[in-house]
């Protein structure tokens, strides 16, 4: 079973994170040629104040 981990950071809406999981699996199904219901897609979300880029928080971003 592929698994896909995308890391990213807090404040996206519930119907962006879900689009951007179908488009993941329908990418794994295509290249793969497996069915979607064996392609596990996961988001790991960081607060703000918890990630920098730079040396500068993402809050302060």
């Amino acid at each position: 079973m592929p698994e896909v981990v995308v890391y990213a950071v807090k404040g996206r809406s519930r119907e962006q994170k879900k689009m951007l999981m179908q488009k993941i699996t329908q990418a794994v199904v295509e290249s793969f040629g497996i069915d979607g219901d064996r392609v596990i897609v996961q988001i790991v979300e960081a607060d703000p104040d918890h990630k920098s880029r730079g040396g500068v928080l993402y809050s302060e971003r």
